[in-house]
């Protein structure tokens, strides 16, 4: 019976805003009860569209001069529009019609906290101090003196404010949200850990605070215990997209991506969860790590769909396309990254191999040669540029590039790719010499090579000389 009267009810809420708009659109006045226009505010606020709600207010106000609620909603809209004379003049009418509110009051104070007026802020705070009871009317007081405190520059005394908010109510997330998250407070943030531990012992079901904890062990690097304290989130709030979220995306942070994948699934089956460009590319990496090309490709491309100017959207669908051969999709995907803002020096040398794969020559040798002047010292565009010039006959150009690289700087990649590129060149015993160069400073990288030429696997001579470093 309660999923039927919801339906009835949202029902009866689109008809009403259909009506409302319609005559909006048609210049007329529309004239509604009190009760209609306080799901229309709540509509219009929901959905973060603060002038339909503003003029929402007004009309009430209009029709219903008398009633204080929409006075609130007027002062509130005008706070988040910063009209500081607007907000301030919905206050007064407000004290007009209920002079002793107490959430007429903590509205004020809200206000008089968000202008900066901090003279006006703690008189009142002093009023409802003496007149406030309950835990968590206390606990928001607190935090408003935090705010307070903080506009004035005494950053501990805010700081002990904002615990003393979330000890009297450990649900009161605006005051957790500004001990997580305000800057002044990172000498003392440290210590928040315990404060929501302690929490916690009294209370272990509290998922808000979990989540609060998983957010500051993230904070901090422990992602192991951040991944536990988001999973005890939403274990025990099933229906909070958020808490998916952040437990998916530490579950592919640490690369356990089938479960990261099985949590992205839950999270979209939320209400409240968001198609964003960073999801979509989550889901597609995590994919494309176990080698499920199709789905990784479909999740990349959703992420294009969600922000068509992010140029590694298409460098992932052209490493997708390059794991399956598809070297014409992979280089005009590649294509597409190059030409996007941000693109990186991998872009072209990802284009340069795909067209060398298609034996067109010219155009890889040109990116090859962007990629490197892009960074100088990208060790993989350089060996690959090596190989490739000498498996198009220019090994002298292949073997100078190699040479005059190493006397400019030296790494595991760009001397084990000296081997490779000197085996390309059927130079073995020059490739030998360099092996074991290589092997004397980066052994524990000797792997790099068989990267570059995977067929020494089987090469005896080789792998004796892998087998004499070992010892």
């Amino acid at each position: 019976m309660s999923n039927k009267r919801n339906e009835q009810r949202d029902l009866a809420l689109k008809q009403l805003v259909a009506n409302f708009e319609e005559q909006l659109s048609q210049q007329k006045t529309p004239f509604l009860s009190q009760e209609q226009f306080e799901d229309l505010l709540g509509y219009y606020f929901d959905r973060d569209d603060f002038d339909l709600t503003l003029h929402a207010a007004d009309l009430a106000i209009e029709q219903h001069a008398y009633t204080p609620e929409f006075y609130k909603w007027k002062a509130l809209i005008h706070k988040i529009n910063l009209q500081e004379r607007e907000a301030f003049a919905a206050l007064e009418k407000l004290a007009i019609y209920a002079p002793n509110d107490e959430e007429c009051q903590m509205l004020r104070l809200e206000i008089y906290v968000h202008f900066g007026k901090t003279t006006e802020a703690k008189e009142l705070l002093d009023v409802l101090y003496a007149r406030v009871e309950g835990r968590k009317k206390k606990s928001l007081l607190f935090f408003f003196q935090g705010l307070v405190l903080l506009q004035e520059g005494d950053v501990t005394g805010s700081w002990h404010a904002l615990l003393k908010a979330i000890k009297l109510d450990p649900n009161q997330e605006p005051a957790l949200d500004e001990a997580l998250n305000a800057g002044e407070f990172d000498h003392l943030r440290g210590g928040l850990g315990e404060k929501l531990r302690n929490v916690l012992d009294k209370n272990p079901f509290n998922h808000l605070v979990w989540y609060y904890l998983g957010m500051w062990y993230d904070d901090y690097g422990n992602d192991f215990k951040a991944m536990d304290a988001f999973a005890n989130a939403r274990s025990l709030n099933q229906k909070e997209a958020r808490y998916e979220l952040d437990y998916a995306d530490k579950l592919f942070d640490l690369n356990r991506h089938e479960a990261a994948l099985a949590a992205y699934q839950a999270y979209f089956e939320l209400p409240g969860a968001e198609t964003t460009y960073e999801t979509y590319m989550r889901v597609g990496r995590s994919y494309q790590m176990l080698d499920h090309f199709d789905l990784a490709k479909e999740a990349y491309f959703r992420a294009a769909e969600a922000d068509p100017q992010m140029y590694d959207c298409f460098q992932h669908l052209g490493e997708c396309f390059a794991a399956e051969g598809k070297w014409g999709m992979a280089a005009h995907n590649y294509g597409r990254a190059v030409e996007l803002p941000g693109h990186t020096a991998e872009c072209f040398l990802g284009l340069g191999l795909c067209l060398s794969a298609q034996n067109e020559a010219e155009p890889a040798e040109i990116a090859y040669q962007k990629a490197i002047a892009a960074d100088a010292r990208y060790s993989d565009a350089i060996v690959s540029f090596a190989i490739f010039l000498v498996d198009n006959g220019r090994e002298g150009e292949g073997l100078d590039l190699m040479q005059s690289k190493l006397k400019e700087y030296e790494d595991a990649n760009l001397l084990y790719g000296m081997v490779a590129v000197c085996l390309v060149a059927n130079k073995r015993s020059q490739a030998l010499e360099y092996l074991n160069e290589a092997l004397a400073s980066y052994r524990e990288d000797q792997d790099m090579l068989l990267e570059w030429y995977p067929d020494l696997r089987n090469d005896h001579e080789i792998n004796a000389i892998f087998e004499l470093y070992k010892s």
